[in-house]
Formats: C-alpha cells, structure tokens, sequence
C-alpha cells in the first residue's frame, strides 16, 4: 500500500483507530477522543487543526511540550495555539508518550490534491528544494535528526498559516525552540507569492 493514503482509506483508519485503542489505557481512549474531536480528517476543515495521523511521534511529544512549557501559544494572535495549550497543560508524561505513540501509529491520510498551474508548481519545486528539503526531506515526509516534521498529511490552509505565524513571530521565537527559530528565519526568505507556491506544490503530492 502506497505511503500516502486518501479519504478512500478512512474506514480502515477507523478500524485501525479503535483496534489500538482497545491497547492503551481507558482514560487514554477519552483523551484520544478528546483530540480527534478537532484533528480526526472530518472536524480538520471547521476546526483548522492539522492532521496528526502518521506525523513523527518525536515531533508530536514535541509539541505537545511546548504548548506546557509555553513555546508554543503563549502569543495573543495564536488563538488555535492557546486553545492547545490549554489541553496539553493537564497532560501527564504518560500521556503524552501514548497519544503520541497512538496518533503517530495511525495511517496517514493525504490532503486531497489541489490542482495548480504548472508554472506555480515548477516554482514551489524549486522553492522546495533549495529552502526546505534539506531538514524536511525531498518527499517532505520529515527527518528525526533534524527535528523536522512530515509535511504531505498538512492542508494548504494549516501549512500556509503556519508560514506567516513564523514570519510574524507568533510562532519561533522561543530561546529554547532552536528548530523554531530556523523556521522563523528561513519563512521570512518568503515572499507571499513564494508562500503560495510552496505550499501548492507540497498539497499537489509532490
């Protein structure tokens, strides 16, 4: 079965969802849940959550510290970040090691691919390959190593918010977020119109 999966594949998620679920922890299955109600593929495009399905679990455990530790939606413009934030403060470290553990475990399901004019794609490759694809892969399915993440399971919404949060600070700033702080420097490189390009490229399926 091909690495990147459709909406097709969404009744198999589901079985496998509930089939690892019966493996962890009944509070657990709750916070499970708990999270899917904003990020499960059909609450994705109301809630404006990115998909979690098939992300490194590294980068999940990640995060999820950095919303406890204030990294991430400690900032008034990041209203989806402080509402996480809020979630992941209760969360204990077992927690967080069996969500992430169980969301990265799950099958990833693609965005569906958006069809784009040849030219912006062209551009977004070259954009790609010279300012992204070293940390995050040439088929941007991420690199442990460098702490970067999986970017073929993101849509186009959540990946081009998440540009402009670097470029405006709301997201990087951090002294203690290193892989933050290259973000924030390499997505103010960006024009709008690169911005656009890049992100039409990575939602067409490389």
């Amino acid at each position: 079965m091909p690495w990147k999966l459709t909406s097709l594949f969404t009744p198999l998620m589901l079985t496998c969802s509930l089939a690892m679920a019966a493996d962890i922890a009944a509070d657990t299955v709750a916070k499970v849940a708990t999270c899917n109600s904003c990020h499960a593929a059909e609450n994705q495009q109301a809630s404006k959550a990115p998909s979690l399905a098939g992300q490194q679990q590294q980068y999940l455990k990640k995060q999820l510290l950095q919303f406890q530790l204030g990294e991430r939606g400690a900032v008034a413009e990041d209203n989806s970040g402080q509402v996480m934030a809020a979630m992941a403060k209760p969360l204990s470290v077992d927690d967080i090691e069996q969500l992430s553990s169980y969301f990265s475990a799950l099958p990833v399901v693609a965005p569906a691919v958006q069809q784009a004019d040849i030219a912006l794609l062209d551009k977004g490759r070259r954009i790609y390959i010279g300012s992204c694809g070293a940390c995050h892969g040439n088929k941007a399915r991420g690199n442990l190593e460098l702490k970067a993440p999986a970017l073929t399971m993101l849509s186009q919404d959540y990946l081009l918010q998440q540009l402009q949060h670097f470029q405006n600070g709301v997201r990087g700033s951090s002294s203690t977020d290193k892989p933050g702080r290259q973000m924030a420097m390499m997505s103010r490189t960006l024009s709008e119109a690169d911005k656009q390009a890049v992100v039409a490229y990575l939602v067409a399926g490389l």
